[in-house]
């Protein structure tokens, strides 16, 4: 459960993740599909219950979307 005091703590947060999702939604509406980077959760920091309240309030109503999360290892091979 979402408290207020968790809301109003991470009001800041909750706005930015609005704002992408008015953003998906204006530039991306038309898209087949929509891949973006999945925001990394603050364990300890942000419960999970808002931190899947975020992520649904980004992809709500959007084409299909993949959220993906790298481990910070390159797979890219650049051949010169």
């Amino acid at each position: 459960m979402i408290t207020r005091s968790e809301l109003e703590a991470q009001k800041h947060r909750t706005n930015r993740h609005l704002r992408c999702s008015e953003l998906l939604h204006e530039l991306s509406s038309d898209s087949d599909l929509i891949v973006l980077t999945l925001p990394v959760p603050r364990f300890g920091f942000v419960s999970s219950c808002l931190y899947m309240a975020w992520l649904d309030m980004m992809t709500r109503d959007l084409p299909p979307t993949l959220m993906i999360r790298g481990n910070q290892t390159s797979v890219l091979t650049f051949y010169s």
